[in-house]
């Protein structure tokens, strides 16, 4: 039977051969989906898939925006959520990324005052991202 993990010298080592210290891999197993804020992240915005694990961007925008998208590791189903919320003006148009395949047709942004869109794209762990709404 193969070694799923190696915790000896104080780091976990996974099949993959990617490596954890001991804090880190407690970290990661309790701390939830990371989430990173873009406060007025201007015209454009480049979300990026981590390493490993899933993510998550909250976009305050402030004028519209086009948003690109990369990264995804080989081999690992991904997820990615984006919660977008209109500012007190509204009418900031979001564009998504070309390279998403959607169930119908890219999914439409609110730009009303305040409103709430969240969406999740999935990386197959190949070379394909696919995104679907959630909420909004």
């Amino acid at each position: 039977m193969p070694t799923l993990l190696d915790f000896s010298a104080g780091v976990a080592t996974g099949a993959g051969g990617n490596t954890l210290s001991g804090g880190r891999l407690v970290d990661a197993v309790t701390s939830g989906i990371p989430m990173l804020t873009a406060v007025f992240p201007g015209p454009e915005l480049a979300l990026q898939f981590p390493d490993y694990g899933d993510s998550a961007f909250r976009i305050l925008p402030d004028q519209s925006c086009t948003l690109s998208l990369s990264g995804g590791a080989v081999g690992q189903l991904q997820l990615m959520r984006v919660l977008i919320q209109q500012p007190y003006g509204g009418n900031c148009d979001i564009t998504w990324p070309d390279n998403v395949t959607w169930p119908d047709a890219a999914t439409f942004v609110d730009s009303r005052i305040g409103a709430v869109c969240c969406v999740e794209i999935m990386w197959d762990g190949k070379s394909q991202y696919y995104g679907r709404r959630i909420f909004g």
